[in-house]
């Protein structure tokens, strides 16, 4: 079995798979909705007000696009194993790498599909009506290294665990994790604690989930939605161009780390 065959064996088990069909219409049909009936002050601020339903479509997919990334990531090596079906496949002539590289690869590629279906026919509409196409798509180049980045984190988890049940729970937990530690909902307890506002600065580039909601408005109109104490702090003294860069520089550190951790850790023994 070659690493291509691997790739294509993992994308067409990924595009199977149950909530990655929900999630995926989720997405779809989400987008589409915010698109068309989310911008009722657009006759009054022209391509802004559908920067407004943009930036909609950016909160959606915090909370899909991870999980999106997450059911199909986290199958894909603890699922071979519960299913006795992974001895199988390192039998073949396929090295242990070939076969990491093939299962990340073809989620990612899936995944990928999904976002591009997603946010393809959302954009479509919102260029149609006036968005400038570059905010389109640096949103979606944006969303699709979100969920990249969540690959990675799914791989690693499954890379760890024997079962498909465990690793579903664990990367879960994690997306919720960083979903609920945000620097909004944290700045106010912080603030109690007397936490030094740096820490909060910090953790909002740390946090893969936080840094695309930062970039992705900083990119789309400070403006359109609340950046929250710490991301208009943030703004106001880095700027718009570093803000960015920073936070893309998370999700790639994101996606590099869980890609390398996973693929070490596919060769040590699971519990």
């Amino acid at each position: 079995m070659t690493a291509l065959r691997l790739l294509q064996r993992e994308l067409r088990d990924s595009l199977r798979n149950y909530w990655f069909a929900v999630s995926s219409g989720v997405l779809v049909v989400g987008g589409l909705l915010l698109m068309l009936f989310g911008q009722p002050d657009q006759a009054i601020l022209g391509y802004r007000g559908f920067a407004r339903a943009l930036a909609g479509l950016m909160q959606l997919a915090l909370f899909v696009v991870p999980l999106l990334a997450l059911f199909p990531a986290v199958s894909a090596l603890a699922g071979e194993r519960e299913l006795g079906t992974l001895d199988y496949l390192l039998a073949q002539p396929v090295t242990r790498d070939e076969v990491f590289a093939g299962k990340w690869t073809g989620v990612g590629a899936a995944v990928s599909l999904a976002v591009l279906a997603g946010f393809g026919a959302t954009g479509l509409v919102a260029v149609v009506r006036g968005v400038p196409p570059v905010m389109v798509v640096v949103l979606l180049g944006f969303t699709l290294l979100l969920g990249v980045c969540f690959v990675s984190l799914g791989i690693w988890i499954s890379s760890l665990l024997s079962t498909r049940a465990r690793a579903t729970s664990a990367g879960l937990t994690v997306w919720l994790f960083f979903l609920a530690m945000g620097s909004l909902g944290l700045a106010g307890a912080f603030v109690g604690w007397g936490v030094p506002a740096s820490v909060l600065e910090v953790w909002a580039f740390v946090n893969p989930v936080e840094a695309y909601r930062l970039a992705s408005i900083a990119v789309l109109d400070p403006g359109v939605s609340v950046l929250g104490p710490v991301g208009a702090d943030l703004l106001e003294r880095l700027g718009r161009g570093p803000l960015i860069a920073l936070a893309l520089a998370s999700l790639a550190a994101w996606t590099g780390i869980g890609y390398w951790a996973g693929r070490r850790a596919f060769a040590a023994p699971v519990r």
